[in-house]
């Protein structure tokens, strides 16, 4: 197990820190926020602080305090990457496919017993026949599904995924139970489903912008979606454009929400992109010592070259139709679902810039909007007294320009604050002997 000095001091003050307001996009300087017992006790002109004598006192001078980020779709394998999303001031993870322990390491960061974010998780992936992959929990009988809703209920589960093969009959029951037992149901679009049908049945959120793209890609179109994560990417080449603003108002209708993860088709499928990710330092710190190698990736095995170079176009159109679900109103969330890790999220905010965001909208989804989603904006995603303290300072305003985050002085959890420097320190001595599940 990882180890590292935590302690929660019982006040913890910024002193003439300049404080960003992402809702706003606003930015106060020569602010003192105080932090007692875990929550923001005080927020105001440094001036007029009151300091206890007893309070650990963090500089803040020349940086700047917001809330902490939430990456709302990852796949922690290891202890050892709770520490990643920390060090990128991740302070909430959704968690996508769950097991006992994962639900060990949500219950020790709630203690503040482990270095952690804070850990909402699924169970084990419902799928049908055949599954997507093979480890996946395959239901095919609606009175079946009841019982696996049921089991990962009382396993301590907090929501139900679903998957591409899932049968409208389980679908339809899986829906049913979840939410007679207070779970929202999340993920992919199943294909006997389709968008009508999970945005009828409320589905709590969509991941990767699955089930749009059956309804974009016209009858006559050379590459229609089917089955194929080759076919359902290269298919964005020929959407329709104008069936884009009705799709937009039915999902505002419905109050789902969508989770992109661009980061993924964007590292994993382009050439030279995917060789920049394989030369970048934190790629020895996954897989073993080694990254992935695309050319063994079932999924990726009938993508030719030009398909890989096709596939930035086809992220172009779904970078254009997430801008247009956010100005249309509809909800959306920051996940990276990269083997990364926490190092995948910058990446991901760069590309909702790509894709024309601003940085306050930006900075938004990634903090409030997680906590909206989680139903805990009353207490999380804002600098303001009362709010729990999962903060992050970094030396740039990230209003003015993204790289600040990477400037980053420590991250601030329950109330438990890490310096930059320690968690990197930890970084640096990898994950050898902190693997173990």
């Amino acid at each position: 197990m990882l180890t590292l000095a935590m302690m929660q001091a019982a006040t913890t003050a910024f002193i003439a820190v300049s404080v960003v307001s992402p809702t706003s996009g606003r930015v106060t300087t020569n602010q003192t926020v105080i932090v007692r017992d875990g929550r923001i006790a005080w927020v105001g002109a440094a001036g007029a602080a009151r300091v206890p004598a007893s309070a650990e006192r963090v500089d803040g001078r020349g940086k700047f305090l917001f809330p902490g980020f939430a990456d709302m779709h990852t796949h922690p394998q290891r202890p050892f990457d709770l520490i990643t999303f920390l060090a990128n001031g991740i302070t909430t993870i959704r968690v996508m496919w769950g097991d006992t322990a994962t639900i060990r390491w949500r219950d020790a960061a709630a203690k503040g017993s482990i270095p952690s974010p804070r850990i909402v998780t699924a169970g084990a992936i419902i799928d049908g026949s055949p599954p997507s992959q093979p480890v996946m929990r395959v239901v095919t009988d609606p009175s079946l599904a009841r019982a696996e809703v049921v089991a990962q209920h009382a396993a301590g589960f907090d929501f139900i995924k679903v998957y591409n093969s899932v049968p409208k009959s389980v679908y339809d029951t899986i829906v049913t139970v979840a939410r007679q037992l207070g779970l929202p149901v999340a993920g992919h679009v199943p294909f006997e489903i389709g968008l009508a049908g999970a945005l009828a049945a409320k589905q709590r959120s969509i991941e990767h912008l699955r089930g749009y793209i059956g309804e974009l890609v016209p009858a006559d179109a050379p590459i229609q979606p089917g089955a194929t994560l080759k076919s359902r990417t290269l298919a964005w080449t020929n959407i329709d454009r104008s069936r884009i603003p009705d799709l937009v108002r039915r999902t505002v209708r419905a109050g789902v929400w969508n989770c992109p993860t661009f980061v993924v088709a964007n590292d994993m499928l382009p050439a030279a992109q995917y060789a920049a990710l394989m030369a970048r330092p934190e790629a020895r710190l996954f897989s073993a010592g080694s990254p992935p190698d695309r050319s063994k990736i079932s999924y990726l095995a009938d993508f030719t070259e030009a398909d890989f170079a096709a596939s930035q176009r086809a992220l172009d159109a779904q970078l254009d139709f997430a801008r247009a679900l956010g100005q249309g109103g509809a909800k959306l969330l920051i996940g990276t679902d990269s083997w990364l890790q926490g190092f995948a999220f910058q990446d991901e905010l760069a590309l909702f810039e790509r894709g024309g965001f601003s940085r306050s909208e930006i900075l938004t989804i990634a903090t409030a909007r997680g906590a909206e989603y989680l139903g805990q904006s009353r207490v999380r995603g804002r600098v303001a007294v009362g709010q729990e303290a999962d903060l992050q300072l970094v030396g740039g305003d990230p209003l003015a320009s993204l790289d600040g985050l990477r400037l980053r002085a420590g991250v601030m959890v329950r109330g438990y604050w890490y310096p930059q420097a320690a968690l990197d320190a930890l970084i640096a001595a990898g994950p050898i002997g902190a693997d173990s599940r």
